[in-house]
């Protein structure tokens, strides 16, 4: 199926407002905050480089899901997206998905800038304190794919399930949701 951004609504051509400009760019600086938010707790875990401070990574994910919850809270008001609780769920959707692009370019940045061999072929000693020996990171970059790990596995289910949850969950009259087409 071809995407079309018009679809007819008993005679009327009207157009389909979640993949506008202005939603587009809501995506967009949605998915910024949550990145941002997250990214705050994960420059302490770098910075502290401690293995039990590993937790700040899920506050980071916390804060994650707080952004997308409140994305996902301002569409009740708006005409189109409160009458379809599937276009509710594909703006959450789409506002995760930007948001965990734009976390992972910020790590991979920061994992540069806090080690800058990250690729060397060097085995290191220690690099994150007082971890188990399964969990030492073995080489700079192994640190690197545990935090992509959770960067994009936790917050991608985390923002998925929020999503999913505040819009099927808000809408108080679900037996008139009227399909969203895309």
């Amino acid at each position: 199926m071809i995407f079309n951004p018009l679809y007819e609504t008993k005679g009327k051509i009207m157009r389909n407002p979640t993949f506008d400009k202005r939603h587009l760019t809501e995506y967009f600086l949605f998915g910024l905050l949550a990145a941002v938010l997250y990214s705050i707790p994960m420059e302490f875990f770098l910075s502290s480089d401690r293995y039990e401070n590993f937790y700040y990574l899920y506050i980071g994910s916390g804060l994650f899901m707080i952004a997308i919850f409140y994305h996902t809270f301002r569409l009740i008001d708006r005409p189109y997206d409160k009458n379809r609780a599937v276009s509710m769920m594909m703006s959450g959707l789409l506002t995760t998905i930007t948001g965990v692009i734009i976390s992972s370019i910020i790590v991979c940045i920061s994992v540069f800038a806090f080690f800058p061999d990250l690729f060397s072929t060097h085995q290191i000693v220690d690099m994150v304190q007082d971890a188990p020996a399964t969990g030492q990171p073995k080489y700079p970059s192994d640190l690197l794919f545990m935090i992509l790990g959770v960067t994009i596995i936790v917050n991608m289910l985390i923002g998925a399930f929020v999503a999913v949850i505040t819009s099927y969950a808000s809408k108080r009259d679900q037996t008139r949701d009227k399909p969203a087409v895309i």
